[in-house]
């Protein structure tokens, strides 16, 4: 009994419910002044530029998250990339609007779409989102993500595909090795080291704590092909792997 009741989580104080509710909250205005900035320069790009980086420091503020970041310079150049993020914690999302700041889209499940209170806000960021469980409508799926690149703006993907389990990484999935594939743009290996201090996986209520974010140097795909993907992806891995200190998920 004494053991069961050290499972149960334990209720949250009023703090921890207001900094939860305003970190989250934090995507209304974020929301609302990238509209606004839309609708008054006829620039959508500059209004979800705004609605990014509001939501990012608003967010991290709110949460009461303290960003420890190596390899910051490789967030900026080069650009348009695709920036892979390992997967801990629902406030992943957050993290990525403070680290990446502008000019990015997200690729999400097709099921966040639905969500009343962030499908909006990741549809006007011009969130990619794809149907997992079809995988050739999900390869379709994915030219919006490379027409994007062309453009010029960067495409941020977990290519785990789901929260990794405490600290093991789950497998990569071929979807944002390929996307990088066809774009020729380089990858970008941001290694998120321990963000369920924040929000563990299950949990509803968030801690303050300093998160620890080591961003690696582009990986060039100019020589990448289909044949060589499995090789590259598993180098991009092994990255993880030596940066968590983490063994894979088994197949």
């Amino acid at each position: 009994m004494a053991e069961e009741a050290q499972r149960r989580p334990h209720a949250p104080g009023p703090i921890a419910v207001g900094r939860t509710l305003l970190a989250l909250g934090a995507i209304l205005p974020g929301l609302g002044a990238g509209l606004a900035t839309w609708a008054w320069s006829r620039d959508r790009r500059r209004g979800w530029n705004r609605a990014i980086r509001l939501w990012g420091e608003l967010g991290t503020a709110a949460a009461g998250i303290r960003l420890e970041v190596e390899g910051a310079r490789h967030l900026e150049e080069p650009r348009p990339a695709v920036f892979v993020l390992n997967h801990q914690s629902g406030i992943d999302p957050i993290l990525a609007c403070a680290l990446l700041r502008r000019d990015f889209v997200g690729v999400a499940k097709q099921e966040l779409r639905r969500n009343p209170w962030l499908g909006p806000a990741f549809a006007f960021a011009g969130t990619v989102f794809v149907d997992r469980s079809d995988r050739a409508r999900a390869v379709r799926a994915l030219q919006p993500a490379i027409d994007t690149l062309h453009s010029g703006i960067s495409v941020a993907v977990a290519p785990e595909g789901t929260r990794s389990p405490g600290s093991r990484l789950g497998r990569f999935k071929k979807g944002a090795f390929r996307l990088a594939l066809a774009a020729k743009a380089p990858v970008v290996p941001i290694v998120i080291h321990n963000a369920a201090d924040v929000l563990p996986p299950g949990g509803w209520w968030m801690t303050p704590a300093t998160v620890r974010v080591s961003v690696h140097p582009p990986i060039p795909t100019d020589g990448w092909g289909l044949e060589t993907l499995d090789r590259h992806i598993a180098d991009v891995e092994a990255v993880y792997h030596a940066a968590l200190g983490a063994v894979p998920s088994p197949p």
